[in-house]
């Protein structure tokens, strides 16, 4: 049920009606749902759609009422504390079990309640919704709210009318204040699309902010056929919540007849009549940004730029603007230049340098205190760059190492690193938490590594770990060493493991390494193997690898070679996993590191010449010296022939990248061109 907005332009003193706007023609009940939810809870925003689809089919004749209580409503930092005095004893009533979970007018429903009580599973609202439309009310309940934003005195006046007699002798009348367009965090939000805010923070709507008529409500003793009742509730609102604000023009008021303190027999929406001083302007001012996201990972300077729109009837002369970097404080600046009814201006701030990693540029326009200037319409005011990946332009280390450890669960990408996920799969750290108390570090040695969940993904897409640019000047043969662990879900699944490297800071990529089906596999098929799921996680094909005895079997550890890129000062390594059928991949410990000549058991005391390079038929090795263990590898890691003479046909190879190794020792690359 839409609030309907009316303007009053002059103070008024608030007297109680006389039965005006209540019907006193029977009707049927009106449906209050109350959902149970939280910030932390994964399926809550697919409640909330829910909920929602049950009021668009009927918007006249539903109340949804969101309830922040119990453990997955716990404060995430400030201003993230969404819960009231009232929640956990509405909820305690309803005997829930699970979140999110709801009551239709707080009643029991045969085979659809939570431990028999009066809470539902979101997949039950439908169903309890319907039969209550269809069922006749005994009572009209209809409610005016006039709202002084001045005083900040909000005025409800309540009529109920009986066309027909309760089966008990004492209702009792709630008055509820919810709350629209609360900006907050919000787990699984991507399952309520549309509630995603530009800056990716999510927009919570009808959340109770409290009770005008006190817990239970208030009784009203007259219920017999015939009976009209009327009463006007008067609240001050405070500025905040538990340090949410209170936006005087996202307010809805609710009202509902209860017989004791459950079943719901009816209820409604009040209108809102919001009196507004005289000389005040209410206005639209509307954020968006047109700023050029950088084209390269390494172009890390940029202007954020903000464009407003006034969509109102009059000229608004003052405003302010401001951006906002990842989480950092807000740059701000006002606007004194008039900005006419209708029209749009940009407004550009001085240049910045982003970190490396997952930014994001938000931006904001606001009315100035103490002007004539009030924004009613503050839902617009965000805008948001979009989320883009950065990275510097010089190296940042010759060698790294990254265990996982230390980051919270679901961390994208570790330190020095950003992830590109363009289907916004589960991908990142996971720690023990997930899991149960299992650790799932590399040969259980750690709780955490790193998991792409391809069981979430679909086929065919893809996500990649990049790290920043590695300096490759020291002398050795630099590789990628890493923990490996992976089940396929059948034995036919083609998921792939791409190593990849980038000279030219992430433009282009070469594939150097690439396996896929069962060579990704560290121990075999989750469907042949009770092995793969020692936790009911996700459902029984979800792999997790075991910390029992049987914890080696799990892990392997894989090295590829990047010695073709020696002496390169700007290389930058990638870990690209596509799903190719989807079980979760899991990465530790991974090394990326210069393996001095030293360090071989057969050392190289000088380089090969080799030519010609490229080639298309042979290649000549000027010093052969008569060693016959020189092999030649592939790009992908293959060896694919054995040098036995100076000069060696290589026709049979295809066009790539090959290698020329003395016992595993790379020394010369060259190019096979046809």
């Amino acid at each position: 049920m839409k609030n309907i907005f009316t303007l009053s332009l002059i103070f008024a003193t608030i007297t109680s009606y006389s039965q005006t706007f209540v019907s006193t023609t029977p009707e049927n009940k009106n449906v209050i749902l109350e959902e149970f939810t939280g910030i932390s809870c994964t399926y809550c925003p697919d409640g909330h759609r829910i909920a929602n689809d049950i009021y668009n089919n009927n918007p006249t004749d539903v109340v949804l009422i969101n309830i922040h209580t119990g453990g997955y409503a716990s404060p995430q930092g400030p201003g993230t504390d969404f819960n009231t005095m009232f929640g956990s004893a509405i909820a305690a009533q309803s005997n829930l079990s699970g979140y999110p979970a709801g009551t239709v007018n707080r009643r029991v429903f045969a085979g659809l309640g939570q431990n028999g009580g009066t809470a539902m599973s979101r997949g039950n609202w439908q169903s309890a919704s319907s039969q209550i439309l269809n069922e006749p009310s005994y009572v009209n309940v209809a409610a005016q709210a006039n709202l002084d934003i001045s005083t900040r005195q909000l005025s409800v006046t309540v009529e109920a009318y009986y066309t027909g007699s309760s089966p008990v002798n004492t209702n009792k009348l709630n008055v509820a204040l919810m709350q629209n367009n609360v900006e907050g965090p919000q787990t699984g939000a991507s399952y309520n699309p549309t509630a995603i805010l530009p800056n990716g923070n999510y927009n919570h709507q009808h959340m109770l902010r409290h009770m005008l008529t006190g817990q239970w409500g208030i009784d009203i003793t007259n219920t017999s056929i015939g009976s009209f009742f009327t009463n006007t509730y008067t609240y001050t609102i405070p500025n905040d919540l538990n340090g949410v604000a209170f936006d005087l023009f996202n307010l809805e008021v609710a009202v509902f007849l209860t017989e004791t303190q459950q079943n719901v027999i009816t209820g409604n929406m009040a209108s809102m009549n919001l009196i507004v001083p005289p000389g005040i302007n209410l206005v639209d001012l509307v954020a968006s940004s047109n700023m050029s996201i950088p084209s390269s990972y390494c172009d890390n300077n940029l202007t954020p730029e903000i464009t407003v729109t006034n969509n109102t009837t009059v000229p608004v002369d003052t405003f302010a603007v401001s951006y906002t970097l990842n989480n950092n404080a807000a740059v701000t600046q006002n606007v004194y230049s008039s900005l006419q009814a209708g029209s749009t201006t940009s407004i550009s701030f001085n240049s910045i340098t982003v970190p490396s990693g997952t930014n994001n540029i938000s931006y904001t326009v606001s009315t100035v205190p103490n002007t004539s200037f009030i924004d009613n319409v503050p839902i617009n005011n965000i805008a948001s760059s979009g989320s883009f990946n950065t990275l510097s332009p010089t190296a940042f280390a010759t060698n790294h190492s990254e265990g996982f450890e230390g980051f919270a669960l679901a961390t994208p990408a570790p330190n020095n690193a950003i992830l590109e996920n363009p289907q916004d799969n589960w991908v990142g750290i996971i720690d023990d938490t997930y899991t149960q108390g299992q650790p799932v570090g590399g040969y259980g040695n750690s709780v955490n590594s790193y998991r792409f969940r391809l069981n979430s993904f679909s086929a065919g897409q893809s996500a990649k770990l990049i790290w920043e640019k590695l300096d490759f000047s020291d002398a050795g043969n630099y590789q990628i060493k890493y923990d490996l662990a992976h089940a396929l879900k059948n034995s036919w699944d083609g998921d792939v493991i791409q190593i990849l490297a980038s000279t030219d800071c992430g433009d282009s990529w070469n594939t150097v390494s690439q396996m896929s089906g069962s060579s990704t596999a560290t121990y075999g098929t989750v469907s042949s193997s009770g092995n793969f799921n020692p936790l009911t996680i996700g459902g029984t094909t979800n792999y997790y690898p075991s910390n029992n005895t049987s914890s080696l079997q799990h892990w392997r550890t894989d090295s590829v070679d990047l010695s073709a890129y020696n002496g390169n000062p700007d290389v930058m390594v990638a870990v690209n996993v596509i799903c190719g059928g989807g079980n979760n991949v899991y990465l530790d410990n991974i090394i990326i590191e210069a393996i001095s000549s030293s360090t071989s058991n057969n050392i190289i005391k000088k380089s090969i010449n080799l030519y010609p390079n490229p080639t298309n038929n042979f290649i000549i090795i000027e010093d052969f010296d008569n060693i016959k263990e020189y092999e030649i590898f592939d790009s992908m890691g293959k060896k694919v022939a054995i040098i036995e003479t100076r000069k060696t046909d290589v026709t049979h190879l295809e066009n790539g990248i090959y290698f020329v190794k003395l016992n595993g020792n790379p020394l010369k690359r060259f190019s096979v061109i046809k």
